[in-house]
């Protein structure tokens, strides 16, 4: 079946009223925000009758393999299944869906992010983003504590987390990317202090940033030379006398500076192609103001990061305590130190130092990043690229003619989220200039773009275009850029694209979170005995091979032009040829398609209270009601949303696109 759809099961109306928990049960109309933020855990155990607990680590039965039948052997339509048994033949290796609220540091008012996590019924977590299709998973995600691990989805610098992001397959995303686009970044208090800034020259900035890595691989340790520099040269504290120093007080200091408006807030998007403070064009004052912010960065990174054996006791602060903008401020220095180094220079004259005698360390591991990305986009005329972007890196990539997004890129100062994959395409499009100049509307980090380059067309993963063509067979997603795909006759050999989307309607809202565990469980409402006949197996037709679907071509209306400067949108269009007919399918909303988490032992059984109806991909022109979504090639359109607002919302309508890859497309379109 294709399941790449965002819906909600639904439950019977009475089966939803006995499965309310005495920990979900809030009234519906209650707010999520109203929610105290804590995990909202389901506990088995509470008020129940049942003998037993969800979890079969209180079975002591065997684990196997899904049945292939059902009733099972041994049973009947007529059997009853006490809970283990019910535990063992249903839900043994089912996933199970959980709500997760956190609250938002230093909010003006009140919030709570909403999050979710994906389990076996054994408590063992879902890996549900792809792990091999994302080339720049070590820059694009910045994890609050690197020692932890696998970070949750709540634990990194950028939301929605993209460590959570990419599906498993081309053009879908995650369940957790899906709830983590309802949040929104709040607004936060900004603290008055009497902390200033001292004026430093910027010799003396530059010889402490050469200092700091150097001192790389020394723990911070508080010494009087560290608080003489602190507060003799960066700030000026007027209630410090020396006596009534703490580490608190230095990092509430810093952390106060750095919140302030008039430094660079490196959250924002359209502020995250660093290079341009100390790329060639940079001027020195634009430079000597940036390095200012990284070297107060990295102080009060060394002071968040103090390890207690040297003195003093743990702090208690953290990236995940600070304000969002001095978190992004802290994690552009640490990508800084690990990216950017100094020339060597004489030890006496130190002080002779400038932003002009920087380096990055890895700029050949960036270039065969940006070579691996062109081969596997089958970017065109790669030999004769990869022979000039080595001649062009002999010297320092600053000096060498590349655009600020690439310079960003190659120097490693890459911050979490989805920049890096504009900056890996804008090192390919370097190596062409006439192309640059003519794709230069990709730098506006629009999602809804893509472009045609000579034979093949690539869109950006949040594209809708992007979402839907991903299911095409040979496409794939490299880099953020899903591509190759088809050629379309209404674009030039080269061109860049806007489309024009309309947002989707809300199919989920956040308090629906809370209930997710309760309304999502493979044994539907909660008892002491399951009935046999109260679950079904579903399983694919594959005798009847649904063959009749092949993807036309992709067209792209250009609109009339608009009367102000702004970019032009495109209408886009999937033409298909159906049966022998063709008909033209819009993509009018940006929609999300959700990859289903894998189980485990499966096929598992479906409990009667989650009603669905299934068609298959080309059935739905065979439905007076469902055509009308479409219209004929050449024929008026009719207007089709009826149909959808008529149907039961406890209903999902499943479309059936196994077969042939076109089948998924046009599921997708649809």
């Amino acid at each position: 079946m294709y399941q790449n759809v965002p819906v909600q099961r639904g439950h019977r109306s009475s089966a939803r009223a006995r499965r309310e928990s005495p920990d979900l049960s809030r009234s519906s109309a209650e707010s999520i925000d109203d929610v105290h933020p804590e995990e909202w855990t389901p506990s088995w155990d509470d008020d129940r009758d049942g003998p037993a607990t969800y979890s079969s680590t209180e079975s002591t039965a065997t684990p196997l393999d899904g049945p292939t039948t059902w009733p099972p052997e041994g049973l009947t339509a007529q059997s009853v299944l006490n809970i283990d048994e019910a535990l063992l033949l249903v839900a043994e290796g089912a996933v199970y869906f959980r709500g997760v609220s956190k609250p938002a540091h230093h909010a003006v008012d009140y919030d709570a992010h909403i999050f979710s996590l994906l389990s076996l019924n054994n408590g063992q977590r879902i890996l549900e983003a792809s792990p091999s299709t994302e080339t720049l998973s070590d820059c694009a995600s910045f994890p609050l504590n690197a020692s932890m691990g696998s970070p949750d989805p709540w634990d990194t610098l950028e939301q929605p987390s993209m460590a959570y992001c990419f599906g498993r397959y081309t053009g879908t995303m995650t369940f957790s990317r899906y709830i983590g686009k309802m949040n929104r970044p709040a607004a936060e208090i900004l603290h008055s202090s009497k902390i200033m800034l001292r004026r430093i020259n910027s010799s003396h900035i530059f010889a402490r940033l050469r200092l700091l890595q150097d001192k790389a691989d020394v723990p911070f340790a508080p010494t009087e030379q560290e608080e003489a520099f602190l507060y003799g040269q960066l700030l000026v504290d007027p209630g410090f006398d020396g006596s009534n120093w703490t580490l608190e007080r230095d990092i509430e200091g810093l952390s106060s500076l750095l919140n302030n408006e008039v430094w660079i807030d490196f959250g924002d998007p359209d502020k995250q192609f660093v290079a341009v403070y100390y790329a060639d064009e940079a001027s020195d004052t634009s430079a000597e103001f940036f390095f200012h912010q990284i070297l107060l960065s990295a102080e009060l990174d060394r002071r968040i990061t103090f390890d207690p054996v040297y003195g003093s006791r743990a702090t208690e602060y953290s990236l995940v305590t600070l304000p969002r903008k001095v978190a992004w401020s802290v994690a552009l220095s640490r990508r800084f130190f690990q990216n950017m180094t100094f020339n060597d220079l004489d030890a006496i004259n130190l002080n002779a130092g400038s932003w002009r005698d920087l380096v990055p360390r890895n700029k050949l591991v960036r270039l065969e990043t940006v070579l691996d990305v062109g081969y596997a986009m089958e970017w065109p005329a790669m030999d004769q690229m990869e022979a000039r972007m080595i001649v062009e890196c002999e010297g320092e990539p600053m000096r060498c003619g590349w655009s600020v997004p690439s310079v960003t890129f190659l120097c490693g100062t890459i911050l979490p989220g989805p920049a890096a994959s504009w900056m890996v395409l804008s090192c390919l499009l370097d190596c062409n200039p006439i192309h640059r100049i003519i794709l230069g509307g990709l730098e506006a980090l629009n999602p809804q773009s893509g472009f045609q380059y000579r034979t093949k067309t690539y869109w950006y993963w949040e594209s809708i275009v992007g979402k839907v063509l991903g299911a095409m067979e040979g496409t794939k997603l490299v880099a953020g850029w899903i591509g190759p795909c088809i050629y379309t006759t209404d674009l030039d050999t080269v061109e860049y694209v806007r489309i024009h989307q309309k947002r989707a309607p809300a199919r989920m809202r956040k308090r629906d979170l809370r209930s997710i565990a309760a309304r999502s469980d493979p044994l539907g409402a909660w008892d002491s005995s399951y009935p046999v006949a109260n679950f079904h197996l579903i399983t694919p037709n594959n005798e009847n091979k649904m063959d009749m679907v092949r993807v036309e071509r992709l067209v792209l209306k250009t609109p009339t032009r608009h009367k102000d400067s702004s970019p032009i949108e495109h209408e886009v269009a999937v033409q298909f040829i159906i049966n022998g007919g063709s008909y033209l399918v819009r993509l009018r909303y940006d929609v999300s398609f959700v990859a289903a988490a894998v189980c485990w032992a499966g096929p598992h059984p479906l409990c009667h209270d989650y009603l669905y109806k299934a068609i298959r991909v080309d059935e739905i022109f065979l439905d007076p009601k469902l055509i009308g979504l479409f219209g004929k090639h050449n024929a008026p359109r009719a207007v089709s949303a009826d149909y959808l607002d008529a149907q039961d919302d406890d209903t999902v309508l499943v479309v059936e696109a196994y077969g042939a890859a076109d089948n998924a497309v046009l599921a997708r379109a649809w």
